[in-house]
């Protein structure tokens, strides 16, 4: 099945229209790394950074280790491999080329590169594999050619780290290695602070202004967007301007850390810079001809062994052969990376095949080495580890089995392709094994996005024990156990979870413990972590998925009353001051059984139907573990979606009325109500308009068809859903990628492409009218997953494939 698989299905998107805004991600299932040419580095706006590969691009950039779940919440601990043949070109787009992809499939990908090619057509060839913590790649070059004079043929291999002030790399030609880390993130990672080396209690006390008096204070343009100060030292005494370091900045929480920074020509310029937890000297320059260059010459005290690292991703990179040179280029730009690191490995001339071994770890270098060993051993060819890679996901996709119709079993086979029409088909069993062929494609190519999210960070040390760094701690400390990573809840809650405890419950299970560690580690159960909480979307959807895991009991050692105690804080505790944990809201919540309009929340209508969802899902928990005045009280609040259904509303002068909408404080509804309003007239929904929303009671379809008065009823707002034309009003959420997708892929008001509706098609089942959902979900099943549209939507992590 792996080889039915359709690596690129869903990247043909761009920022104003999805076609599943997902990557054509190398690797293993769960990997902690995933890999993924970078096709592009052009930004249109700071949001388009993250969208850095698409399959009619042209140039290759390189290489990418990726942890990117979606371009909404972009990358973390990416960095850019790549080889070439040639002088050395420092900047983009120099470095790129173009290319052919010979092949992608889930374990393997194989790329030329036309820019390093003999007049033979002979060129460059990249074959790469990836592990759970690393990736092999077989790198062959052309012959070498010893009349072509004028042609540098010098072999290079390269690694590119994206900030200057906060990453590193180190090279060493005779061992074939580049290592280094980067702390390329977007979030979600530890910002703790400790003073700088020396500094006393009271300096923590130091009085800003004084500090700031004698400083230039100029903003920076980077992944963290910190403060920089900038003054001058004299760059012959890196000890004494390390001093000046300290007392310029007083250990004040804004001036983290510094970095020598100078031209090759030369200069008096240093920056203090937020990047880490103290000041210290990162890149001393010398006048040796490699002024700025020395990346990993620490000086007194001042480097890494005596930082609280926090978050960082360590490389290991392991060449054979060994290389005859090694540089580092600095302040490298190619727009994605504003001021980057490149390390390089040089080879001779009369080279003619490279393999690079690469392994890393989020816990330290050491951690990254265990790893190249473990997983990527020098006596293990590329094709042994791809062929391992292959047998993986062969393991993986080979849970479900498909079955086709033989071209010449007899009766024909009837098929209803053409629901929306009302056009009934009857096909030869020949068109039907076609079409069965087709089918089969999709539901393995969605199979494999369904077997990338949620991520294991999870490691193996040197002793066999499972451990993970925490993204949770603000020391960033290493905990023993799983963890996961890259779930957004609100998206993931509604289909990956349940099918994994279907059809892969080991790793289920094992997502579940990643979770509750989680849990242990910030108090609370994260909502979009990435790698630790983002807080992005509204409720805490994951209530949802760690009371089903309650319910279904099926995870080995997992505490029950401790994971019941998780949902519960959700539940019953207000959520702290600016905290990107727990419900927004929720005391409003429990005072009027809804988020007011009039209140101080957001989305209040979806918030507020998701929050009666998740008190459903903790009640079912809550009375599978005896706690019945808990699961009385949820099950009375997740009732309480009648209070915002309006039964007498409606989208004008026809249609079946009924919808939920924004009530306040005093009980009465927003005057002013457009059903077709995206985020409603003032931000009530989340990333739909009231239609989408009119049926969202996924735990209680028989009870909101009592309120519609009755199935029939019910079963005509449905249909009206499915073939109502797909108007859409610009609304408070103004115009998004949502509405174009509905209008160019979807039908009537049913938004695919876009979560709140994705329990729709059930609800004819508990409207009483079962064949009418099962007409239309075969129909969005065969227009809405298939070649030509990728998929219609966002597909969020695995969710949509599910």
């Amino acid at each position: 099945p792996e080889d039915y698989v359709d690596v690129l299905m869903g990247t043909r998107s761009r920022i104003d229209l999805s076609d599943g805004n997902v990557l054509p991600f190398i690797g293993r299932p769960w990997a902690m790394n995933l890999w993924a040419p970078q096709t592009n580095n052009y930004a249109p706006n700071a949001a388009g950074k993250a969208w850095w590969f698409h399959p009619d691009d042209r140039e290759l950039y390189g290489i990418r280790c990726t942890h990117q779940p979606s371009p909404w919440i972009n990358d973390y601990g990416n960095f850019l491999i790549n080889s070439e043949i040639g002088p050395m070109w420092e900047q983009y787009p120099d470095k790129a080329s173009s290319f052919h992809s010979v092949s992608y499939r889930p374990y393997q990908y194989d790329v030329q590169l036309d820019a390093h090619c003999d007049g033979l057509g002979n060129c460059l060839t990249i074959n790469l594999t990836g592990t759970e913590h690393g990736a092999i790649l077989k790198i062959t070059f052309p012959p070498y050619d010893k009349d072509a004079t004028g042609w540098d043929q010098t072999r290079r291999v390269w690694l590119m780290v994206g900030d200057n002030s906060t990453d590193a790399i180190d090279v060493n030609a005779d061992a074939g290695t580049i290592t280094g880390w980067t702390q390329a993130n977007n979030g979600g990672v530890p910002k703790s602070h400790e003073p700088a080396p020396g500094a006393s209690a009271a300096d923590d006390d130091a009085d800003d202004d004084q500090c700031e008096s004698t400083m230039t204070v100029k903003k920076s343009v980077g992944y963290s967007g910190n403060d920089v100060y900038r003054f001058q030292v004299n760059d012959t005494d890196p000890d004494g301007a390390a001093k000046v370091c300290l007392q310029q900045c007083c250990a004040d929480e804004r001036c983290k850390a510094w970095t020598i920074d100078l031209p090759s020509g030369g200069g008096d310029r240093f920056n203090c810079s937020g990047a880490f937890p103290c000041c210290w000297i990162k890149s001393v320059a010398e006048d040796n001809g490699a002024r700025g260059s020395h990346v990993s010459g620490y000086k007194k005290g001042f480097g890494p062994q005596t930082l609280v690292t926090h978050f960082h991703h360590y490389f290991h990179l392991e060449t054979t052969p060994k290389a005859s040179k090694a540089g580092i280029k600095q302040k490298v730009s190619d727009h994605l990376f504003d001021s980057g690191i490149l390390g390089y490995l040089e080879f001779a001339p009369e080279v003619s095949e490279v393999t690079v071994r690469i392994a890393t770890s989020f816990i330290s270098p050491d951690m990254a080495k265990v790893a190249l060993a473990r997983e990527l051993p020098a006596n293990k060819s590329f094709e042994q580890v791809a062929m391992d890679s292959k047998k993986r996901w062969n393991e993986v996709l080979s849970t479900i089995d498909v079955t086709l119709p033989s071209d010449d079993s007899g009766d024909d086979l009837e098929i209803d392709l053409s629901a929306k029409e009302g056009v009934h088909v009857s096909t030869k069993r020949s068109q039907a094994s076609e079409y069965a062929e087709a089918r089969k494609k999709t539901l393995y190519s969605s199979m494999y996005r369904a077997s990338l999210f949620p991520r294991s960070l999870a490691e193996i040390d040197g002793d066999g024990h499972v451990v993970h760094y925490s993204a949770y701690d603000e020391q960033g400390r290493t905990f023993p156990g799983e963890i996961a990573a890259d779930s957004g809840f609100w998206d993931a809650y509604r289909t990956v979870y349940q099918l994994g405890a279907l059809i892969h419950p080991e790793q289920y299970a094992k997502m579940i413990q990643g979770w509750m560690n989680a849990y242990r580690e910030q108090g609370w159960l994260p909502g979009w972590p990435s790698p630790g909480e983002r807080g992005a979307m509204a409720a805490t959807m994951q209530d949802c998925v760690v009371a089903d895991a309650i319910v279904r009991d099926m995870v080995p050692g997992l505490d029950l009353n401790e994971a019941y105690k998780a949902i519960a804080k959700d539940a019953f505790t207000v959520q702290p001051p600016g905290a990107k944990k727990g419900r927004e809201g929720l005391d409003e919540y429990l005072k009027y059984g809804y988020l007011a309009a009039d209140g101080k929340a957001s989305d209040q209508v979806a918030a507020s139907l998701n929050f009666m969802l998740c008190d459903y899902s903790i009640s079912l928990a809550a009375a599978k573990l005896g706690r019945d005045d808990d699961a009385k009280a949820l099950a009375q609040r997740a009732a309480n979606w009648r209070k915002l259904f309006d039964r007498t509303a409606t989208g004008g002068s026809h249609g079946v009325p009924g919808f939920f909408r924004p009530k306040l404080m005093n009980g009465t509804f927003e005057s002013s109500f457009d059903v077709y309003a995206w985020g409603g007239l003032n931000h009530e929904y989340t990333e739909a308009a009231p239609y989408q929303y009119r049926f969202y009671v996924p735990h209680d379809p028989e009870g909101l068809a009592e309120a519609y008065g009755g199935g029939d009823v019910m079963c005509k707002a449905l249909e009206e859903m499915m073939t109502t034309a797909p108007t859409y009003h610009l609304g408070s959420w103004g115009l998004h990628h949502e509405q174009v997708e509905m209008v160019e892929f979807c039908f009537g008001q049913y938004e695919h492409n876009n979560q709140p509706v994705h329990h729709v098609l059930y609800m004819f089942k508990g409207a009483g009218c079962p064949a009418q959902g099962q007409k239309w979900l075969r129909y969005a099943q065969d227009n809405l997953y298939n070649e030509r549209v990728g998929y219609s939507g966002d597909e969020d992590n695995g969710e949509m494939s599910s």
